[in-house]
């Protein structure tokens, strides 16, 4: 005797499958179109010129003594 279709303790486990990778899709996380040259930091450009001006002074220092 067949089991009509709309037994209830059949399982179509495609429909789960196909559940968990839309669910992976939509999770990875989406890039960022346009990143910052200096990344996050809002002080990123003035620790930068900060650095290069101590290159600077380290390189015409030794000139001038």
């Amino acid at each position: 005797m067949a089991r009509p279709p709309e037994d209830p303790r059949v399982t179509d486990l495609r429909r789960y499958k196909k559940a968990r990778e839309a669910q992976a899709r939509q999770a990875a996380k989406p890039r960022r179109a346009k990143e910052p040259f200096l990344g996050s930091r809002p002080k990123a450009g003035l620790i930068l010129v900060a650095v290069l001006a101590v290159v600077a002074l380290l390189w015409v220092l030794p000139a001038l003594l």
